[in-house]
């Protein structure tokens, strides 16, 4: 069985007097696992929320850009196939073991992924965008319900406000058109439900792994199923589609490592909040895409999760300062 290493990067002043003094520090089970490399180490759980929000909100550009004519299939084996080398060497690199400490887990980790993202791509593809990411990032409403079922996570007061605000907001930015067919939209409604358990299954896995490894996991599973897949249903891309293969590929790798990072740093059903930012980012990139135009339900809308999550930072920052 291989080994976390045994040398983790040490943190900063700040960022020990900040986990010190934090109340949720004791919801969170830092391990070794997730201290063992620190990339822009003042950043916190949920700058790199913020982050991964942004790189996939890129992806999902290109995924739409892709449209139907690329199955979602194989729009995900070309994804996985490309991501396993790259991340291979960098856990090699690391001297890190591909295939982890606690296999069961990272292995639910890769299946629940497949299945989120799946119904995310074929979504993107037959919804307007706004619409599919919408439908997507309601995902923290079954991450909350698997975390306080798995994970004994209790949100904390401030978080079940800056909820509300994000749950109203979506409230006025949901408005059925004739764009959404029911199944599609069921289609997102599943991946959802995916990625939620997803995003609490990741939390799990701080104890255990390198946020590195678990992200392999995604693809290592990802790969053999989609390919199976696709036997017999391969459509050849065009020299420009594999241009946006290539670059929703590389998105997606940076995303999944900025969305692990910050999924290991902060709670569950606080961290996937974040994520509420891609509904704001989607409807922008959709009025670039031919979207309808925006009225003062999405307006409103849009204030009410932006809201949510500037309140999320500012707890948390108000704690620091107190410390």
């Amino acid at each position: 069985m291989s080994e976390v290493p045994q040398h983790p990067v040490p943190a900063t002043l700040p960022e020990m007097a900040a986990s010190a003094a934090d109340p949720l520090e004791a919801e969170r089970a830092p391990s070794a696992a997730s201290d063992v490399v620190l990339p822009a180490r003042g950043l916190s759980g949920l700058g790199f929320m913020a982050l991964s929000v942004v790189f996939f909100s890129g992806m999902g550009v290109c995924i739409k850009l892709l449209g139907k004519d690329i199955p979602a299939t194989e729009k995900i084996l070309v994804r996985s196939v490309a991501t396993l080398p790259v991340l291979f060497v960098m856990l090699r690199r690391r001297g890190l073991s591909p295939w982890g400490n606690n296999r069961k887990l990272l292995f639910l980790r890769g299946a629940l992924g497949t299945l989120g993202m799946w119904a995310y791509f074929a979504s993107i593809a037959a919804l307007p965008l706004g619409n599919a990411i919408l439908l997507t990032h309601t995902s923290p409403i079954f991450s909350a319900l698997v975390a306080w079922w798995a994970l004994k996570e209790r949100p904390p007061r401030g978080l079940l406000w800056a909820s509300c605000a994000c749950l109203v907001g979506v409230a006025f930015v949901a408005r059925p058109t004739p764009t959404a067919p029911l199944l599609a939209s069921a289609i997102a409604f599943l991946s959802a439900i995916g990625n939620g358990a997803t995003y609490t299954t990741v939390r799990a896995t701080a104890k255990y792994d390198h946020h590195l490894v678990v992200v392999f996991w995604l693809p290592l599973v990802c790969a053999p199923i989609s390919a199976l897949l696709v036997l017999g249903a391969w459509v050849a891309p065009t020299p420009a589609q594999w241009g946006w293969l290539l670059l929703m590929t590389l998105l997606s790798i940076v995303a999944q490592i900025c969305m692990t990072i910050g999924m290991q740093r902060e709670t569950a059903s606080r961290s996937t909040n974040m994520l509420f930012l891609g509904v704001v980012l989607a409807m922008l990139w959709g009025q670039a895409l031919g979207d309808p135009p925006l009225g003062w339900p999405e307006l409103l809308g849009a204030a009410g999760i932006l809201g949510g999550i500037v309140g999320l930072n500012a707890g948390r920052l108000r704690r620091i300062a107190r410390a």
